[in-house]
Formats: C-alpha cells, structure tokens, sequence
C-alpha cells in the first residue's frame, strides 16, 4: 500500500475510526479512559480530544505519559528529534506523534493481512 492510497484513504475518513479504537485500547492499557464519541466527523476532533489528553496526563502524572510512549512504541529518540522540527507546541507535537504511530499501526496491520 502505497502512501497516495494511504492517503486517499485517510481522507475519505476510512482509517480513522480504527485509529480511534488503537488509541482507546493503548490508552486504557495506562488507565486512562479515552473517552470520545466513535461516529468522529474528523482527524481534527480526533487531534483535539487527544491533545487535551495529553495536557492532562502531562500535568498530572508525567510518568503515565511515559508509560503509555512506551506503550505505543514511541522512542524517546524520536520525540526529540521531532522537538527540534517541530512549529507546534510540546503537547501538539506529542498528540500528533501519537496519532501517527496509532495510524501506522492500523495501516501495517491492514497491509500484512
């Protein structure tokens, strides 16, 4: 699966939904209840509710935000390489890494099944 198609599908909205089911299963593997409505109208309400998860796990319990990095598979590495790229603020940039890791997971699964 090339990255047009992939990318076609994104638009279309048909990876998002099981984007969504990855991060409520990762996050909840943390404790943390991914709690948004599943009939999402985008990946921006998608990004928002998981930027404001972020802020919250971030504020409150650092350590929970490391576990559920680690979870994801999201090396310290590249979270800092994507730091030093990157316009967005600390919280957007990590919501948007998260995002993309959970949608590569879907994407690999879908291409080696």
């Amino acid at each position: 699966m090339d990255l047009a198609v992939v990318n076609a599908q994104l638009q279309e909205g048909q990876f998002l939904k099981e984007t969504l089911t990855q991060l409520e299963k990762d996050f909840l593997m943390i404790g943390v209840d991914f709690d948004i409505e599943k009939s999402l109208p985008n990946y921006k309400t998608l990004f928002t509710h998981t930027k404001k998860l972020v802020e919250v796990i971030s504020e409150k319990n650092p350590k929970l935000l490391f576990n559920l990095l680690y979870r994801i598979d999201l090396s310290e590495e590249m979270v800092k390489k994507q730091m030093r790229v990157s316009a967005l603020s600390f919280t957007q940039m990590l919501a948007e890494l998260i995002i993309k890791r959970e949608l590569y997971k879907v994407v690999l699964r879908k291409n080696i099944s």
